[in-house]
């Protein structure tokens, strides 16, 4: 049959494209059809879509889609399906019927099933990072969900090794000398026992990350970093000690630069140097590799945009809150005594905006501290862009710095039963925030003036966005109040009704956080009853939240409430009557910064039963140091596992 398709291909191909370049010069119609792919691979069952622009593309012309020959696949719109094993052409005419293009299309057998890799929290895997000696345990799930056995391997056991049950640990190479660091690159494969499988990335380094100019940017590709035209920059490349990370010596590392116009780089002792020239709007990328090692990974991406006497920059990101620092070149105490706009957009022109806020001069909010604003109650896994203008005299703008939202799905608890796997309760307290809406129609709020200031005698909607203060240092916070000792309540089905307080009910609602905790208080949040969970067993729960303390080494507690009644938001009670248990069935954290520090906590409680609660706060109720400060800007829980009760 394959014979048969390539005598036919060698008649019929020639003829079907001879009328390209026939059209007389001048001529109305299409000059050219170019397709997106000029070759696809697929299997019998798949689909692959490729599309096709008709030149000159002011004809605003379509095309007609068909195939060679339909006995091995079909198309729909551009949409390739594969019928049959065998070789064919897809080909795409111009609607005048004047220029064609072809794309050959390979179809190969029917995959019985696909395999993934999936991390410990189920997630599926495309490429794997991590440090020396860390250990991750993996699992393999195919397409067909029925029970298959697996087979892993790693193709350089030196890089890692794996166990039968899919435990990988990273390795790493000794070396004598101080200044080493290690960086292997190899792949990890599982095979179920018909032969199917996948294959990924793995990568064991001690890589961290590089600071440009004091500023820390995480290891990661498409990291951009704005400089300016003549400029000097000092670049420490940082690898992961058994502390922290910390600057590798130049003299362990080689540094390039993807483009030499209008950049270098200069070693200086034992340290590197960004320095550039004056050609604006162009870009190089920063790539090092590790002595005796030539994999060359990509650190970072510089690029000169124009000369800004304002120095902005992206500090960090939840869900719903991206954080921006600046500078003017002064000390950091003085540029608070400038009027600032700071702005938000939905686009990189700055044409689309999003939120924009005024600051006076000689804000105090920052009390000597380097300016930094929160902006919330924004949308999830979404690019927005920042610019911040001094407004003192004639407008001095930063360069515009681009963000993106983490991404975060919202879980209510229901009274449908779950199972083991399943996401039974996750809430964005980022979205409980100046701006959000609903949050003006949620139970039992009172909301404070003058930022850490209660005032039941001026309130005002959460719709209006400004403050006294605008962002939460290690000694002054913006926050309004949301408590349940209103008395003037609202009915309301806001999705934080069903949520509890402490004892002391005083929680506070900021700039992209829950603020638990105050020297008067020992505040704690509590879930909802989670009735997800069946009749007639327990559960081992996963619970994920990102929080900061205070201090360091400070710590909270989660703690299972058993048979206990709390008052909700949403009741008309005064909630100072509800005790917590906080004794059994606890598990605890311990906070390594200060309160900016927001860190990820993964904690399993086991021997929760439906209609039982989870406390979050401090590990007293009555211990009203203000070392019990904290913030929360999000919780998920997971069930892990269901065991009967006998």
């Amino acid at each position: 049959m394959k014979s048969r398709f390539f005598i036919i291909a060698a008649i019929l191909l020639p003829a079907l494209f001879a009328c390209e370049g026939d059209s007389e010069e001048g001529s109305e119609g299409a000059i050219s059809v170019v397709l997106s792919q000029d070759k696809v691979d697929l299997h019998v069952g798949e689909t692959v879509s490729i599309s096709a622009t008709v030149l000159p593309e002011s004809l605003g012309m379509g095309v007609v889609w068909s195939v060679l020959d339909e006995q091995y696949a079909e198309v729909h719109d551009g949409a390739i399906t594969g019928k049959a094993e065998g070789v064919t052409y897809v080909i795409a005419t111009s609607a005048d019927g004047k220029q064609k293009a072809a794309c050959m299309v390979s179809v190969n057998p029917q995959v019985a099933y696909s395999v993934t890799i999936k991390d410990e929290k189920g997630q599926p895997l495309n490429s794997l990072y991590g440090y020396p000696g860390m250990s991750l345990i993996l699992s393999a799930a195919t397409s067909d969900g029925e029970t298959h056995s697996f087979s892993w391997s790693v193709e350089d056991e030196g890089v890692a090794s794996i166990t039968d049950d899919g435990v990988l640990t990273l390795g790493a190479m000794p070396a004598a000398e101080a200044a080493f660091v290690y960086d292997a690159h190899s792949y990890l494969k599982v095979v179920t026992e018909d032969g199917y499988g996948c294959r990924i990335p793995i990568r064991s380094s001690m890589l961290k990350g590089v600071m440009v100019d004091g500023v820390y940017y995480y290891q990661s590709v498409g990291t951009v970093v704005t400089v300016e035209e003549s400029g000097s920059y000092p670049i420490a490349v940082l690898y992961q000690d058994e502390a922290a990370p910390a600057p590798i010596p130049a003299d362990g590392i080689n540094v390039e630069l993807s483009n030499t116009n209008g950049f270098s780089v200069l070693k200086v002792g034992n340290t590197y140097a960004l320095v550039t020239g004056t050609i604006s709007n162009i870009s190089t990328k920063l790539c090092v590799s590790t002595i005796g090692s030539t994999q060359k990974n990509e650190m970072a991406e510089f690029r000169i945009e124009k000369s800004y006497p304002i120095k902005a920059a992206f500090a960090y990101a939840s869900s719903s809150t991206l954080s921006f620092t600046w500078t003017e070149g002064l000390g950091e105490s003085e540029d608070v005594t400038k009027p600032y706009t700071v702005a938000l957009y939905k686009d990189a022109d700055c044409t689309d905006l999003e939120l924009s806020y005024s600051i006076p001069a000689d804000d105090g909010c920052w009390k000597g501290h380097q300016p930094k604003f929160v902006f919330t109650g924004l949308a999830p896994a979404t690019e927005y862009w920042f610019q911040v203008t001094d407004t003192s005299g004639e407008d001095i703008v930063s360069a515009v710095i681009p963000a993106k939202t983490e991404a975060f799905n919202i879980v209510m608890v229901s009274e449908n039963a779950a199972d083991a796997g399943d996401v039974i309760l996750a809430e964005d307290f980022g979205q409980l925030c100046w701006g959000a809406d609903e949050l003006s129609e949620a139970a039992g709020i009172d909301i404070a003036d003058e930022g850490v200031a209660y005032n039941s005698d001026t309130k005002k909607s959460f719709t209006d966005r400004t403050a006294a203060m605008f962002v939460g240092i290690t000694t002054q916070y913006a926050q309004r109040s949301l408590t349940a000792q209103s008395t003037g309540k609202k009915e309301s089905g806001f999705r934080l009704a069903k949520w509890a307080q402490g004892q002391y009910a005083r929680i506070y609602v900021g700039p992209g956080y829950m603020f638990l905790s105050t020297t008067s208080y020992g505040t704690h949040i509590i879930t909802p009853e989670l009735l997800n969970i069946p009749e007639d067993v327990t559960a081992k729960l996963e619970i994920t939240l990102h929080a900061a303390g205070k201090l360091s080494g400070g710590e909270a507690v989660l703690a299972v409430q058993h048979n206990k009644s709390f008052n909700e938001i949403s009741s008309g009670t005064q909630t100072n009557k509800n005790k917590l248990d906080l004794s059994s069935n606890i598990q605890t954290i311990s906070y390594s910064g200060g309160i900016t520090n927001l860190e990820e906590f993964v904690v399993t409680i086991e021997g929760v039963v439906k209609g039982d609660r989870i406390a979050f706060g401090p590990t007293s109720e009555t211990d009203k140091s203000n070392a019990n400060m904290m913030l929360i800007t999000d919780m998920t829980v997971k069930i892990l596992e269901l065991t009967n009760i006998e």
